[in-house]
């Protein structure tokens, strides 16, 4: 609950809308919840973020997958695809849900494998999450999609949309997480 919200006696955690107060509605469970009057997404734990790191190669060198962003935060940025981790989802399996999701790119997760965690200072977690390198040739065309303006190679590192996708990316091609 943040600072500006009281309980409300009786009331039961996560049964309203934190934007608008309307009821989810009885019978609603699981996360994450679409609240059906304003259409705000309600997560139980929003602080851990999966981030995928995913190495190709093609005649140019090689480089990791990007994504323009389009929507908030950082609209317009580039960034690596990531989100947030779904409640009991196995973080590994988000990285490669996350990086389907928002590039149309499949991967397995048990081919996921932790290259770095770090804290933000807004109190997020996130776990970076490195997968084999890979041809670029077999890989989906850039498309848009839900969040995303579209994918794209990053060659060398670059000041992204979070500075600590910034610090990752540099980590990567520096060869900190080989």
């Amino acid at each position: 609950m943040s600072d500006n919200q009281t309980a409300v006696p009786g009331s039961v955690p996560g049964s309203h809308c934190s934007s608008c107060g309307t009821p989810f509605g009885e019978g609603v469970s699981g996360w994450p919840r679409t609240c059906p009057a304003c259409g705000t997404v309600a997560y139980r734990n929003p602080l851990p973020v999966a981030v995928a790191l995913q190495p190709v190669y093609d005649t140019n060198g090689t480089a990791l997958v990007v994504i323009t962003r389009a929507v908030p935060p950082a609209r317009g940025g580039t960034a690596l695809p990531g989100g947030y981790i779904d409640d009991r989802e196995d973080w590994r399996r988000a990285v490669v849900r996350e990086l389907r999701e928002e590039t149309g790119i499949d991967a397995a997760s048990h081919d996921v494998r932790l290259a770095d965690a770090m804290s933000s200072p807004d109190g997020h977690l996130l776990l970076f999450g490195l997968l084999p390198e890979r041809p670029a040739e077999g890989l989906p065309s850039s498309a848009a999609t839900d969040e995303t303006e579209g994918w794209h190679l990053l060659r060398r590192p670059e000041e992204l949309a979070f500075p600590l996708h910034t610090l990752a990316v540099r980590a990567w091609f520096e060869g900190r997480y080989i």
